[in-house]
């Protein structure tokens, strides 16, 4: 059955490389509305042959200019929030190198930015505002990095920022809608730690049991003018531990205790300033 797998996932690949990827080209040169559902529907086949099974608990807001701000556990998360809907990622300039990744990334209309430049800070969040005002949900992962899927990391503020550029640029629009998603999943297996190779990664997953992946899109918060980026990424943070919380530990998965994480993550000295 593996055997057979493996060779409907490099079917996949020869055909989208072949026939999805220069029509995406086109659409992507044209501007066409629709370029996001290539992508789209590319995730939902490869999550299927992974044996992901991508359920979601609430829905992605409506607002038309949207942030979305999400726990960060392994490579699965970009393909399981991409067959939902097409999101615009902000990922660390290295994925653009990895290979097909960073193809598929680009594709997508990644946002790469350079972590050891801090100076590469604003013109991310400069880009990701294009991207929403494009029509197009934008998506950071604040922890910056994957985690073990029990504990959430420090939430990072500095992309928040985005949602502030384009408040200056576009004067007609009075706020952005940041919406929450926490992602879990029902085996600890998923989590792939960012100094872990990504190939055997890859290879344990295909070989191994049957994965849940839950994504969980809280009540968007109000970016407005004068909205506090630290706050905001706190706030998020908070909500993410609470939803976290709610569903409850999937079967063989330890999660810490609620009341602890969220008074954490709630305390001021839980997101590390970054000055812009």
């Amino acid at each position: 059955m593996l055997f057979f797998r493996v060779l409907l996932i490099g079917a996949t690949l020869i055909v989208f490389l072949g026939v999805a990827v220069p029509l995406q080209w086109i659409a992507l040169y044209l501007r066409w509305p629709w370029r996001g559902m290539i992508p789209v529907a590319f995730c939902r086949i490869l999550t299927r042959l992974l044996r992901v099974s991508v359920y979601t608990q609430g829905a992605p807001g409506p607002a038309p200019t949207r942030l979305l701000a999400a726990n960060h556990i392994s490579w699965i998360d970009i393909l399981a929030l991409y067959s939902v809907e097409p999101i615009c990622f902000l990922a660390k300039r290295e994925v653009g190198g990895w290979p097909l990744i960073g193809f598929f990334a680009k594709l997508q209309e990644t946002v790469f930015v350079d972590r050891n430049r801090r100076r590469s800070i604003p013109a991310a969040n400069a880009a990701m505002a294009r991207r929403m005002l494009d029509g197009r949900a934008a998506l950071l992962f604040p922890e910056g990095t994957t985690g073990d899927g029990l504990l959430l990391r420090k939430f990072h503020s500095s992309h928040f920022a985005a949602a502030r550029d384009l408040l200056i640029a576009a004067s007609g629009i009075d706020s952005v809608a940041v919406q929450p998603v926490a992602i879990s999943y029902s085996s600890p297996a998923a989590a792939w730690l960012g100094e872990d190779s990504l190939l055997p990664h890859v290879w344990a997953v295909l070989k191994g049991e049957p994965i849940r992946c839950d994504l969980m899109f809280g009540e968007p918060l109000r970016y407005g003018r004068g909205t506090n980026r630290k706050i905001i990424a706190r706030e998020a943070a908070v909500k993410i531990a609470a939803m976290r919380a709610a569903a409850g530990p999937a079967e063989g998965v330890l999660t810490p205790a609620p009341t602890a994480e969220m008074e954490r993550l709630a305390a001021p000295s839980s997101i590390v300033p970054v000055a812009l």
